[in-house]
């Protein structure tokens, strides 16, 4: 078997804000061609609205409450890491033969190196790199190949991982995009300081647009386009209120192009089922001929990218979910092709709103607050997730079917949310280190 090079870009809070999926306001010229010569996944959905627990889920085929990445690394963020490294695709492909580099933002891990990359490129550091953007990385990569010239040979393919800072709110760069106006999102008010950020955002599309084409500049003038499995996706929503950090659509929503010329996959057509974050790990271990390791939780999208349109959908449901970011906020979710459950385990979740939204609530048409633990909404009829119909009787024994399925898979995949709340590692270090200064324990009363 002539096992393929796999490219994996990952960008920063894009969501589905590209122009092949329909965002009329934006020109986005390479992914128009890469759309051309891909499948594109109509209804992809990431695990989690948060950035290093959506890219663990991504790299490991596992949810973030089984691979460890509950919450954000970092000191002050939670301090969460990866409890099974070795089941990262860079690992798990380097041990099958793959040479594995990294170029530019890595975010699901503290250390590339313990999850097996090999070499980095664009900015790497040895914990949680990444300042890197996007421009400059084509440059990189060619010199990079240059270096390597076996690079990409049938007895030494590789994985390369690609990550860049676009489209996260770190805008002070960015060119503002408003030639065809900017995007309105329906729950905000038309306000100009929205319209101000929004172009800023379209800008950073626009620099992310064209880092893409610098890249497929280089494997195509290289001659490794045509063997290379090229995965191109977002970690989760687009950083505007009422997405990122919310299991609402936009929070979830992620475009996901996917390109293999010599495996004979679809060109330019469009695949119309479900798809989790998670098939993608399973997609490409059976792509590259490596089995799997026990308990992945996705699904193969091999058949629909064979034949996007008939193929049998790989599944009826993708299982969201939520636990920390910059405030403890534990939920789960199912989503099915027309409806979504959304069961809240915290009180303080009636406002379901980060830390980093709050300066911008009064962009909301409608009062954000949750009257109800529980939300069941209809996405045919009401597609912005504004009518709660969880407590009306006519939608009693579909709130029921949903919250089983939804425990269900709680219980199959071993969610420690189950047994009580879920401390972050910071929390317990600090609990520990006070215990210590204590004596050993908390008084009796």
């Amino acid at each position: 078997m002539n096992r393929p090079n796999v490219v994996l870009l990952i960008s920063h809070d894009t969501g589905k804000f590209y122009s092949p999926y329909g965002v009329t306001t934006l020109d986005t010229p390479n992914f128009d061609a890469l759309a051309r010569q891909s499948v594109v996944f109509d209804r992809c959905f990431c695990t989690t609205p948060l950035c290093a627990p959506a890219r663990a889920a991504l790299v490991t085929g596992r949810y973030p409450h089984q691979n460890g990445m509950n919450g954000l690394t970092g000191e002050t963020l939670g301090s969460f890491d990866l409890v099974e490294k070795d089941r990262h695709l860079a690992h798990v492909l380097r041990s099958h033969g793959y040479r594995t580099l990294l170029s530019g933002f890595e975010h699901e891990t503290v250390d590339l190196f313990n999850v097996g990359f090999e070499d980095c490129v664009h900015g790497c550091g040895s914990t949680n790199n990444g300042g890197k953007n996007i421009p400059g990385t084509g440059l990189d990569l060619d010199e990079w190949f240059g270096r390597h010239p076996g690079a990409g040979a049938p007895d030494r393919p590789f994985y390369l991982q690609i990550g860049c800072g676009e489209t996260h709110r770190d805008w002070d760069s960015a060119i503002p995009h408003r030639e065809r106006g900017v995007w309105k999102a329906p729950y905000l008010k038309d306000l100009p300081e929205v319209d101000t950020e929004m172009a800023l955002m379209q800008g950073s599309c626009r620099t992310l647009d064209a880092g893409l084409g610098e890249i497929m500049a280089v494997f195509e003038r290289r001659g490794l386009a045509r063997n290379t499995l090229f995965v191109v996706t977002t970690d989760h929503g687009i950083d505007f209120p009422r997405a990122k950090g919310t299991l609402f659509d936009p929070g979830v929503e992620v475009g996901l192009f996917m390109r293999w010329d010599a495996g004979g996959w679809a060109h330019g057509r469009r695949c119309p089922s479900l798809a989790s974050h998670v098939d993608v790990y399973a997609t490409l271990l059976e792509a590259c001929g490596v089995p799997a390791p026990a308990g992945t939780e996705g699904q193969s999208l091999m058949a629909c990218l064979r034949d996007p349109e008939d193929a049998p959908p790989p599944r009826d449901a993708v299982f969201l979910e939520k636990t920390y970011h910059d405030n403890y906020d534990p939920m789960r979710a199912i989503r099915t092709g027309r409806f979504k459950y959304v069961f809240n385990f915290d009180a303080q979740t009636m406002y379901d709103v980060r830390v980093a939204t709050a300066p911008r609530y009064g962009w909301f048409r409608t009062p954000f607050i949750k009257s109800r633990r529980e939300e069941l909404y209809d996405l045919a009829s009401d597609p912005h997730e504004i009518d709660n119909l969880a407590g009306r009787e006519e939608y009693e024994e579909l709130r029921r079917t949903l919250r089983r399925r939804l425990a269900e898979w709680m219980r199959d995949t071993g969610d420690p949310l189950l047994d009580g709340p879920m401390p972050s590692p910071y929390h317990q270090r600090a609990c520990q280190e006070m215990r210590e200064l204590a004596g050993g324990g908390a008084k009796k009363h």
